[in-house]
């Protein structure tokens, strides 16, 4: 019987011509997959159940209704396509634990942490400002508005003014920080 007649007999559901495929190619394809890709035999036959299970889903399906090569090179395809696939999903990647990085990490987080007291800090101190110093403070750092722009909407004489006054302001702030570390 040719191979594509044996796919349309398998596709109709004959029982015995799936049956002596199957026994036909078994033992020669665990032999081949133990030699080429040094599996145990469990895992050889396991592969052959795969490969089988999808030549045999695969003609069902209608997906496969024929070959032009064997049926025989066709499964040790599929088994070794499967084998490949296993052998992709079982790969387990080894982090090694690097003491260097470990500190790094460490040694960022806890910046993160003086960061984020000392922007606790900065917003507490901003807040004991009066509103117009405040306010000159927030256009400058907070919306990145020019000296003059604040000058013109604060009611400073000019650009340099304001800049006396935000170097005021400033002075104020860090006073005030330094008090609170004094404090902790």
């Amino acid at each position: 019987m040719k191979d594509n007649e044996t796919i349309a007999r398998i596709r109709e559901g004959d029982q015995g011509v799936t049956s002596q495929i199957y026994q036909r190619y078994r033992q020669e394809f665990i032999r081949w997959m133990q030699k080429k890709y040094h599996c145990s035999e469990d895992d050889a036959r396991e592969m052959y159940q795969c490969a089988f299970f999808a030549f045999y889903n695969q003609i069902k399906s209608g997906k496969l209704t024929h070959i032009t090569a064997s049926i025989k090179t066709y499964l040790f395809g599929i088994g070794k396509n499967k084998l490949h696939e296993q052998q992709r999903s079982n790969v387990r990647y080894e982090y090694s634990i690097d003491e260097e990085k470990v500190s790094n990490y460490d040694e960022d987080a806890t910046r993160k942490q003086e960061k984020e007291i000392q922007y606790r800090q900065i917003e507490q101190a901003l807040q004991q400002l009066d509103p117009p110093h405040r306010q000159m403070l927030i256009m400058v750092y907070y919306e990145n508005r020019s000296m003059e722009y604040i000058a013109n909407k604060l009611g400073y004489k000019n650009a340099a003014s304001t800049k006396n006054q935000k170097y005021k302001c400033m002075k104020r702030i860090r006073e005030m920080l330094e008090t609170t570390k004094k404090v902790d």
